[in-house]
């Protein structure tokens, strides 16, 4: 049987998920909001041959799996929660794919509500940028029932190279949190460091190339010095966004009564970040953040 999906959330990482699922033959229908991003989105997949749902009762009532591609937990919440999301719209046999960065005691909760009505739920969040959406070599790390797994693992398949079953319902989100923490404790030493680097005369190519081959290496770094090197702040990924992930990652640490002190000083960083107002921004303009204070020293 070939799965129908229903796709909720085109933005940067979804539009390209998309895009490779048809590419691989599977239906797609999805919603868009009526906004000029969305809608140039929306004709764009329409042009690949996605179809346009007109509600969420339709997108439920065409589709064996519903996958959400969200900015967050509350979100989520809400869409499926709620009485004009789509939740009121599903039914016993379908699957929910949580592709979004979420909240793991939120996805338990959830998972639990929807098993009550035979519909299961499958949290599946991404490593990889908007570039990897767009070449279909994202990575999946899914929580979650045997079942459900298999069945939409040939979907993951065709827009991710990586497909990791992780363990039981929200083990997904919760691998997804310590990773992303992993990558901004990089990037933050990284744009710490920098500025002091500048001011003692290091070249920022002689640290790259010294630090490429040397136990400081890893993988934040090779993906962002580049950028930095060439004072490349577009948009891939938000300030604002990645702030939300070391905050849940912190607020699991405390529910759990592990200690996390580096990460809550990762958190602190991203706090004064975000009220410096570089929320809008990509994460790499968090070395803009440090210039800051390096030129009032």
């Amino acid at each position: 049987m070939t799965l129908r999906i229903g796709f909720i959330g085109i933005g940067n990482m979804g539009a390209g998920i998309v895009k490779n699922l048809l590419k691989a033959d599977i239906s797609v229908g999805f919603t868009a909001r009526d906004n000029e991003r969305a809608l140039a989105a929306a004709e764009r997949l329409a042009g690949f041959g996605a179809v346009r749902a007109a509600s969420y009762e339709e997108l439920a009532s065409d589709s064996d799996v519903v996958m959400l591609c969200l900015p967050d937990t509350p979100t989520v919440e809400a869409l499926l929660l709620s009485d004009d999301g789509i939740g009121p719209s599903l039914h016993e046999g379908q699957i929910i794919v949580d592709f979004s960065t979420s909240y793991p005691p939120s996805t338990r909760r959830l998972f639990e509500i929807f098993k009550d009505r035979g519909i299961d739920l499958l949290d599946a969040p991404l490593t990889g940028s908007k570039i990897q959406a767009e070449e279909g070599k994202l990575n999946v790390m899914c929580g979650g029932s045997d079942e459900a797994f298999n069945k939409v693992k040939p979907v993951f398949d065709a827009c991710a190279t990586n497909v990791f079953h992780v363990g039981d319902s929200g083990s997904g989100h919760a691998i997804k949190l310590i990773n992303n923490y992993f990558g901004q404790a990089a990037l933050v030493a990284l744009c710490e460091i920098l500025p002091f680097a500048s001011k003692y005369g290091v070249g920022m190519q002689a640290l790259f190339d010294v630090i490429s081959v040397s136990g400081g290496n890893n993988a934040t770094f090779q993906g962002l010095m580049p950028r930095l090197m060439k004072r490349d702040f577009s948009i891939n990924f938000q300030q604002k966004l990645a702030r939300k992930d070391v905050h849940y990652m912190n607020n699991l640490a405390r529910e759990t009564g592990t200690p996390t002190p580096l990460a809550a000083a990762v958190l602190s960083v991203h706090d004064l970040a975000t009220a410096k107002g570089y929320g809008e921004e990509d994460i790499s303009a968090m070395l803009k953040f440090f210039e800051e204070f390096a030129q009032k020293e």
